[in-house]
């Protein structure tokens, strides 16, 4: 244990404790893992800060990341075309239970609804309070509870954007695999970037809100280790079609009557336009 309620981390993937600094951002260091190449924040905020920062979506470091966000239904067409990418037409209607784990707003779990059998049971689990009194609005079955407080296997549990705010994330895939039925499926989803040099990666990071960035090949890896076929996987931009803020900064610009800088962001928007870094991995249950 170190100063201010940070904890030193090895590599959470395969446990390496050497490894070289990647990046400095907000107060907190990334470092790549010398064995695995996992890109993980050490020291860390220690586990129960952690769970506070998901409660209420606010992370501390130098200045504080607010990351509650809001309800985007536009989301859901995109899920859906995704959903069929991923399993075809046939898969839809084996589906009898899906858990969403880290649900956010429950775009995916519209996009689910849509996608999926009339008979398909969804639910989702989502630490943010404010996310999950939105989505009960919307009707939406979704809990703050944790995995280990539901009943049940389901026969996929999906993990979106959820890989690189864990901790422990073998620990945590593992409760996962325990929860699906027998030939259950996991699909998870995160960035491909941790090959990347630095000033390759897209930034921000968002740390400490974001704690671990993977690639592939590690994905591969740990899932393998944990009893888990990788049955596919599919690659997308991690930007709109649209580039929404850079437009929105030139609106600002233009009227606040000062010289409009958003060449900079448009630029980074093209770069990340051309590049498939948003991974989606549909793996299965073998033991």
């Amino acid at each position: 244990m170190i100063n201010s309620g940070l904890i030193d981390s090895v590599c959470p993937v395969c446990g390496e404790s050497k490894s070289e600094p990647y990046a400095n951002e907000n107060g907190f260091w990334l470092v790549r893992c010398n064995q695995c190449a996992l890109l993980y924040v050490t020291p860390r905020p220690a586990p129960e800060a952690t769970a506070a920062a998901h409660q209420y979506g606010l992370h501390h470091g130098d200045t504080a990341i607010a990351v509650t966000g809001r309800y985007r239904p536009r989301r859901i067409p995109t899920y859906v075309g995704i959903l069929r990418d991923i399993y075809g037409s046939s898969r839809a209607t084996e589906l009898t239970s899906w858990l969403d784990i880290g649900c956010g707003h429950g775009e995916f779990l519209g996009a689910l609804h849509t996608f999926g059998a009339p008979g398909l049971s969804l639910m989702g689990l989502e630490p943010n309070v404010h996310k999950a009194a939105g989505c009960v609005s919307r009707g939406l079955d979704v809990r703050t509870c944790t995995l280990q407080d539901l009943p049940g296997t389901f026969s996929t549990i999906s993990l979106l954007n959820v890989f690189s705010h864990l901790q422990e994330p073998k620990a945590f895939i593992r409760e996962c695999v325990t929860r699906l039925e027998p030939g259950g499926e996991l699909l998870l989803e995160t960035g491909d970037t941790a090959h990347l040099p630095p000033g390759e990666h897209p930034r921000p990071l968002y740390l400490p809100d974001h704690l671990l960035f993977a690639n592939e090949a590690i994905v591969r890896r740990l899932l393998r280790d944990l009893s888990l076929d990788v049955v596919s996987v599919h690659t997308y931009s991690a930007v709109s079609a649209i580039p929404w803020q850079v437009l929105k900064e030139c609106q600002l610009a233009l009227q606040s009557r000062r010289l409009p800088r958003p060449f900079d962001a448009l630029h980074r928007w093209a770069r990340e336009r051309d590049r498939k870094i948003d991974m989606y991995v549909r793996a299965r249950r073998t033991a």
